[in-house]
């Protein structure tokens, strides 16, 4: 006994896809170029719906299951921030001190040589622009995906007396609305597609099977 499960031509439905059931969807200025349309056919080769309302229940999971993957895009990338501004500000302090120390052993040399505030010259003026490319490099480097530019970034930032597991938590425990908006929305997300992957399953179930049975 043979049987045929080939998914029917969606042109037996007046259908040049079963994806024309749902209204077209419009990029969205973040996402990576294309890269929907990657996922929907990798998803629809996997999930193979054979009749139109499958098509629909299938369009449906993928639309959950790529919003799921958005929102972990966006809550990293919110993630990210945090730690950024964290290092950000670490950088900003380190360099605060060393040129303050710097400043003050230029003061005490200069009052021992009799001079005063008047002939005073900072010998370490603020240079805003170099210490924001130091922030740029360093940032850039901590999120790196070679790894050794990785740890050498990790090494300086620990330098700083900047806990990294620590770090790490801060931003997953953050209260930044760019961070608990995505971790609010994702559950529901997950609940709503293991409803709909139930409804596909039944409905998989039910196909009907053509068979024949063929003479030995």
């Amino acid at each position: 006994m043979t049987t045929d499960l080939t998914p029917p031509d969606p042109a037996r439905f007046d259908l040049s896809s079963f994806a024309d059931l749902l209204p077209k969807r419009t990029p969205i200025v973040g996402e990576d170029a294309g890269s929907f349309d990657g996922f929907h056919t990798g998803m629809m080769q996997s999930l193979r719906p054979m009749t139109p309302y499958e098509g629909v229940i299938a369009e449906n999971l993928i639309a959950i299951e790529w919003e799921l993957l958005q929102h972990r895009r966006m809550r990293d990338a919110g993630l990210r921030q945090v730690v950024r501004d964290r290092v950000t500000q670490a950088v900003y302090k380190r360099e605060g001190s060393a040129r303050d120390d710097m400043r003050q052993e230029a003061w005490d040399e200069h009052v021992e040589k009799g001079g005063t505030e008047d002939d005073w010259e900072d010998p370490c003026p603020e240079d805003e622009g170099a210490e924001w490319e130091l922030v740029q490099t360093l940032v850039q480097n901590a999120v790196s995906r070679d790894p050794d530019t990785f740890l050498a970034a990790s090494a300086e930032i620990a330098s700083m007396g900047i806990d990294l597991v620590g770090l790490m938590g801060e931003a997953y425990r953050s209260y930044e609305h760019s961070v608990t908006r995505h971790e609010d929305k994702m559950p529901e997300l997950e609940r709503r597609r293991r409803e709909v992957m139930r409804d596909f399953e039944a409905l998989r179930k039910a196909r009907p099977v053509e068979a024949e049975v063929i003479e030995g």
